[in-house]
């Protein structure tokens, strides 16, 4: 078995390759092997070079849709420091719990506030739900065609 969860196969020269969202399942239920896999010297490398993030998004066209619809997205993305703290969290698994807590709180008390539910919601609308299609390769985004508007 490779870190995927299929089965080797020394015969290949290439292994295979999971889908996207069953990579994305295994380190949510496996952070042990999100640690490990971040703390990999060659993926510190790779994370550590702010072109080669900046190229694997721009490569990915719902990425580079999610960033020219949202500015300030893509300028959180292309700050290096920012870039740092949040490889860093990722790989402190007490340091990422603390980070969860906090945006929760502050989720919260932006959801008490008049008209916080709305803002709340247009932003996984236009930014958080087209970014999880675009890491899972889903397709051209709105797959229903109603252009985000579904049911209010």
């Amino acid at each position: 078995m490779n870190m995927f969860g299929n089965p080797s196969n020394s015969n290949s020269s290439m292994p295979m390759m999971p889908s996207m969202e069953s990579f994305q399942q295994q380190l949510q239920n496996n952070p042990q092997m999100m640690s490990e896999m971040l703390n990999n010297p060659m993926v510190q490398n790779l994370l550590s070079q702010p072109d080669f993030l900046r190229t694997m998004m721009e490569n990915n066209p719902q990425m580079r849709q999610v960033l020219d619809s949202n500015p300030e997205l893509r300028h959180a993305l292309e700050d290096p420091e920012f870039m740092r703290r949040s490889m860093q969290m990722m790989r402190d698994p007490t340091a990422m719990q603390n980070m969860m807590r906090n945006q929760d709180l502050a989720m919260s008390q932006i959801e008490n506030m008049p008209g916080g539910y709305a803002a709340l919601r247009r932003m996984y609308e236009d930014v958080q739900a087209p970014m999880l299609d675009a890491m899972s390769g889903g397709g051209g985004g709105n797959e229903s065609g109603s252009g985000g508007n579904d049911n209010a």
